[in-house]
């Protein structure tokens, strides 16, 4: 019974993985694509304005969430009531924090020197009422494992939003393109997820049911705040102190490995949480979930990492133009670094899994501190935008270390038994990179070395796994192989 409830839990954590990753990798593939046609179009310039209004949105968004939407899933009784209770904070959030934006803008714009800053931030500010809409709809979906329907949601808007900023960047509308872009996907998104839901709407609040909800959601929100804080000081350092141009850079290097960390992240975010929370009562359960996690999450991203890595120069010069080749270091830098968040994700979704929020605060204080720490003398002693990218790899790796003691005590899941887990396929990506690296000092055109590069790459990964005899590349491969009988007998 245990073994097939075992087989059970794997299953529906490898079915909702592969939905809620095809919506991301089929969103996330549209919107690389608009994003190098939009970076050949526009200039830095244009993308630094953008850059700016991020830093200040970032913690817009997670106020307006309130952690609450994470305290929705995590409660196995939540009813129409809870919701709609939500619902109202946030919509009440999401006001206060656009007048609270409008008023500033100016300001903000003045320090920045950036005229467009204003009525950039007071357009944008907008999609903080949708943002309210769209996170108790996430909740809601998520807490009913209805993955594919952010898969159909998700498509419609990207696709449609692309267009939008294409057309208008063709017209010379400038940083308008980005933000018609961002504001169409979002709205759209959010309506259809609604319709396809079918979740009642409503604006019934119950202050009860509210403090029940917050008593979880608040140990999320703290740790959500401290840690949109870290990550937003390097931009705002480099803003300030170097120049907006420099964050552009520093920005859109850091979104291509970032590209790929939110599609994964969010993946199992999506996926990992719920399914915790069914079987929160059996630790080794929610350990064999974890587990599962990080051995499979590892061996798809670490060779994409890698090769990004080895592949930073070729892209930027053949894709995004000379123009952008300033951003090839960051992209190499961050792709070290969203290797090791990877990893904290498993045990943070089970923590807060069984209930343990005040676990996840702890860590993040305690990982933030001292990151913080760290930060503060690189920002002291740099005198390059580069050197805060590397802080954050230094971070990360100080952040795997203090994740693995809780881990280790309340999963039985520590340091070394992760680090075991995972070598294989870190191992595997580094003997990957050798070749393709090799292949970048041919001298070759770029347009034929990027897809040589690749294809070079996956050859030699797929064969060194099957060499070894990698159980991670059979169990992936098995899985898909279930599946698609799956999706036959049921055609």
């Amino acid at each position: 019974m245990d073994a097939q409830k075992n087989d059970k839990l794997k299953k529906s954590t490898f079915d909702g993985m592969l939905w809620i990753f095809a919506e991301r990798m089929s969103a996330k593939l549209v919107s690389f694509l608009v994003t190098l046609i939009l970076a050949r179009i526009l200039m830095p310039e244009d993308y630094s304005v953008i850059s700016v209004v991020t830093i200040f949105f970032s913690f817009c968004y997670v106020i307006i969430n309130g952690g609450l939407n994470t305290a929705l899933i995590q409660r196995k009784d939540a009813d129409g009531l809870d919701y709609s209770s939500v619902l109202c904070v946030t919509v009440i959030m999401a006001a206060i924090l656009y007048g609270f934006a409008f008023f500033c803008a100016p300001y903000i714009a003045r320090v920045f020197e950036k005229d467009q800053l204003t009525m950039v931030i007071r357009v944008m500010g907008l999609s903080f009422f949708v943002t309210a809409f769209r996170s108790v709809l996430n909740a809601y979906t998520s807490s009913h494992l209805q993955f594919r329907k952010f898969f159909f949601a998700t498509i419609v808007g990207t696709l449609v939003s692309a267009v939008v900023g294409i057309v208008l960047a063709l017209k010379g509308c400038g940083v308008w393109a980005l933000v018609a872009q961002e504001m169409t996907n979002n709205t759209i998104d959010t309506v259809i997820l609604l319709i396809s839901t079918h979740m009642s709407v409503s604006f019934r609040c119950s202050l009860a049911r509210l403090k029940r909800l917050f008593s979880f959601g608040m140990h999320n929100f703290a740790s959500s705040v401290v840690t949109v804080i870290y990550d937003q000081l390097s931009p705002l350092v480099i803003g300030l102190r170097f120049s907006s141009v420099d964050l552009a850079f520093y920005s859109k290097g850091k979104s291509f490995p970032g590209l790929i960390n939110t599609t994964l992240s969010d993946t199992m975010t999506q996926v990992l949480f719920p399914i915790m929370a069914k079987v929160q009562d059996n630790i080794v359960d929610v350990r064999n979930v974890c587990r599962r996690y990080l051995k499979t999450s590892t061996y798809v991203v670490f060779p994409i990492m890698v090769g990004l890595f080895s592949i930073a120069d070729t892209f930027v010069m053949l894709l995004l133009t000379q123009k952008w080749i300033r951003c090839a270091v960051y992209i190499k830098i961050f792709s070290i670094s969203y290797m090791l968040r990877l990893i904290n994700l498993g045990s943070t979704q089970a923590f807060r899994a069984i209930g343990r929020s005040d676990v996840v605060l702890k860590l993040e204080l305690a990982k933030k501190g001292l990151s913080l720490t760290v930060l503060t003398v690189f920002i002291f002693l740099s005198k390059q935008p580069e050197a805060l990218a590397v802080c954050a790899v230094v971070c990360s790796f100080l952040a795997f270390c203090l994740n693995s003691i809780p881990a280790k005590k309340i999963l039985g899941y520590g340091f070394w038994s992760q680090v075991t887990d995972i070598l294989p396929n870190l191992l595997l990506s580094a003997a990957m990179a050798v070749p393709v690296l090799l292949v970048a000092r041919l001298d070759i055109p770029k347009i034929v070395m990027l897809p040589l590069q690749i294809l070079t790459g996956a050859i030699v990964y797929t064969l060194a796994s099957i060499l070894v005899k990698n159980e991670n590349f059979f169990f992936v491969l098995k899985t898909v192989r279930q599946r698609l009988q799956t999706g036959k007998g049921r055609s």
